[in-house]
């Protein structure tokens, strides 16, 4: 599968614990970005492969609602015409802001093609960025 549909995927997947209501894993709320906040840096990153939280120490609620991502994932990836094998990594970095709640999408495929992303925490849309001729592009790295 092409890295650019597997990032997509991550996205997407990632855009569902970003919006608080869990729905890919049933409804399941978790405030991810309130958690982040309380967190000694400001972010959590969540590694859905291993169901893993760092950054500081997780609640029991997200700990668990991490767990059933990470079981959800390979569905997921299924419904959409990939495999969860197509995946060396998928982690997101929650941050949470004065001003507004971002996520960074971190995708490595098999191949070792790695790319990662920001979006805006709230609409899930890529962040934009004026490039060297004050033209608004989304941003890149």
């Amino acid at each position: 599968m092409k890295h650019a549909e597997l990032c997509a995927i991550a996205h997407n997947f990632a855009d569902a614990l970003s919006c608080g209501n869990g729905f890919v894993i049933g409804y399941y709320p978790a405030d991810i970005y309130g958690e982040a906040r309380r967190a000694f840096e400001g972010y959590l990153i969540v590694d859905f492969l291993a169901g893993m939280i760092s950054g500081g120490p997780p609640s029991a609620n997200l700990a668990a609602a991490i767990l059933a991502y990470r079981d959800a994932f390979p569905r997921f990836c299924q419904k959409h015409g990939a495999s969860v094998d197509d995946f060396r990594e998928i982690t997101v970095r929650y941050s949470a802001g004065v001003l507004k709640n971002q996520f960074t999408v971190t995708v490595e495929d098999t191949r070792g093609r790695r790319s990662s992303v920001e979006y805006d925490g709230l609409s899930g849309k890529r962040i934009k960025d004026l490039d060297r001729h004050n033209e608004v592009r989304p941003k890149i790295g």
